[in-house]
Order: C-alpha cells, then sequence, then structure tokens
C-alpha cells in the first residue's frame, strides 16, 4: 500500500497543483467585486455569476453558440477522420507507417502559422478565390469563406483531426478483427458487421475523439481571432476581453461556468464508456 501511495503521488500532485488550486482561485475570483479582487478582500457576491445567465441573455448566447460551433465541428472530425482512421487500420503495417506520418506531420509546424495560413487560403485575394477567378467559375471574390462562422469550423476541423484520426486508430488496431470475419459469414452486410460489431468495439476511441476536440475547441482563442471575424466571436474572446478590461471577477465567472461544464461533460463520459479499453485493449 505505502508503494501505490507513492506511486500515486506525482498524479494527485500535478492535479492539485495544475487543476485542483487554480479552480479554487478561479472560484475565489468571481466571487468578489472586481474593485477589491487583487487583495481579494471585500464583500462575497454572486453578481458576476447572474449576469452570465441574464445581460439580456448575451454571455449566455455567446456560450451556446461556442458549444453549437463546437459541436459541429467535433461531428465533421469525426466523419471524415473514422473512415480516414479505418483505412489506415486496415493497409500494411509499412503504409501503416507512412500515412501516420501524414497525419502527425501538421504537429511539426507552429500552430500560430497554421491558423494563420489559412488567411492566405480562405481570402478574398486567397488560393481559393484566385483558383476560382483562373478558371473563370466566379467574376467577384467569395467573401464568405473567410472572417465567419464557417471558416472557424474549416479551420478547426483542419487542427484537430489529427486528435480524432490518432484516438479512433489506437481503438481500431485494437479491435477483434475475427468477429467482424464471424458476422460475415453468418450473413450479416458490410454495414451491419460495421454497425453492431465494429462501432460498439471502438466506441472508446470515439469518445476519446469527442474529449480530445469538442473540449479544446470550447478554449479556442487564437483561431476566432485570426479566421472568425465579428460574427465569429466565441465565448473565450469575451472572456479575454473581460480580463483586457480589469473585470477580473466576472472573468472569472465565465471561466469558471466554462470549466464547470467541461468537468460535468468528462463526468458524464466516463461514466457512458470504459475509456480505459482504448489503452489497455
Amino acid at each position: 500500500m505505502p508503494r501505490l501511495l507513492w506511486g500515486l503521488l506525482p498524479l494527485a500532485t500535478i492535479d492539485v497543483v495544475l487543476f485542483l488550486v487554480p479552480m479554487v482561485i478561479m472560484a475565489l475570483f468571481s466571487l468578489r467585486f472586481s474593485e477589491e479582487l487583487l487583495g481579494l478582500t471585500g464583500r462575497w457576491t454572486v453578481a458576476h455569476y447572474i449576469k452570465v445567465f441574464t445581460s439580456e441573455g448575451i454571455y449566455l448566447r455567446i456560450l451556446v453558440k461556442t458549444i453549437v460551433i463546437a459541436l459541429i465541428s467535433t461531428a465533421a472530425c469525426l466523419l471524415v477522420g473514422y473512415p480516414f482512421a479505418y483505412f489506415i487500420a486496415s493497409t500494411s503495417a509499412r503504409w501503416q507507417s507512412v500515412l501516420l506520418t501524414l497525419v502527425i506531420m501538421p504537429f511539426w509546424t507552429s500552430y500560430l502559422l497554421r491558423v494563420y495560413a489559412w488567411t492566405a487560403i480562405l481570402g478574398d485575394r486567397g488560393l481559393i478565390n484566385e483558383a476560382l477567378h483562373f478558371l473563370r467559375i466566379t467574376d467577384q471574390p467569395l467573401s464568405f469563406l473567410l472572417f465567419n462562422v464557417f471558416s472557424e469550423i474549416v479551420v478547426f476541423v483542419y487542427l484537430y483531426i489529427p486528435y480524432a484520426v490518432l484516438a479512433i486508430y489506437a481503438s481500431l488496431e485494437k479491435m477483434d478483427r475475427s468477429l467482424v470475419l464471424a458476422a460475415m459469414d453468418l450473413g450479416a452486410t458490410p454495414v451491419q458487421a460495421f454497425l453492431r460489431v465494429v462501432l460498439p468495439q471502438t466506441l472508446p476511441g470515439v469518445y476519446a475523439s469527442i474529449v480530445f476536440v469538442f473540449i479544446p475547441i470550447l478554449g479556442e482563442y487564437v483561431t476566432p481571432t485570426l479566421v472568425g471575424g465579428m460574427s465569429g466571436v466565441l465565448i473565450t474572446n469575451l472572456l479575454v476581453n473581460q480580463i483586457h478590461a480589469l473585470e477580473f471577477g466576472f472573468g472569472a465567472a465565465i471561466a469558471f461556468v466554462i470549466a464547470t461544464f467541461v468537468l460535468v461533460l468528462l463526468l458524464g463520459l466516463r461514466r457512458s464508456v470504459d475509456l480505459e479499453r482504448l489503452y489497455v485493449g
């Protein structure tokens, strides 16, 4: 038992220092008036939380909008990433190495540069508009390609689809393929074999993909700032604006609401599927 406790000590220390302590500090900040915040003195208040959920619904609408965009982006990553991960898992070991290298290659480039590069692709004089003009498909640039929700989702999918592919691939590699062959021998169609055999066995990878994609998008700031424009403002943009305006209490309240939502989501996923299967088979 002492050896087990010593083994858990590093993980417990990381959880306390990097999660529990910041959450407590954030909660304390969110319950103080901003003008007295730096010294953590003054009266307690829940006014910041009331403002989040009232204020004519502005902040709540932006929060819901952020969640919807994250859901759409996550769904797109799954729809594109699952077939690609399945294709990788179905190839030979040599081709798997090549394809997995291609999947992780974007990580070798700066995150900021990858986001900024999309302004050169989707802009009025970007690669897509110039190609359409050269082919005489359009006379005017398609302005809806950049600085809106559409461009945000496109960039989110580009940034996070490698996480979805890798998580689903790891789950596919641990799948018992003999069950698929048995189902086919018993007369199951390819669709039936996928829905009743393959998909249930790879659900841990799907849920892991949701965690790796959906949750980081909720905290995205760089992408909506560079390619979102005014119509693509997300809750993190409002949070940063509050910090810049020295409204630390209100900013902390927004951050605490987001963190609480993420924690509830993680607990729900933990109860829905055994994510340990992704690692132990």
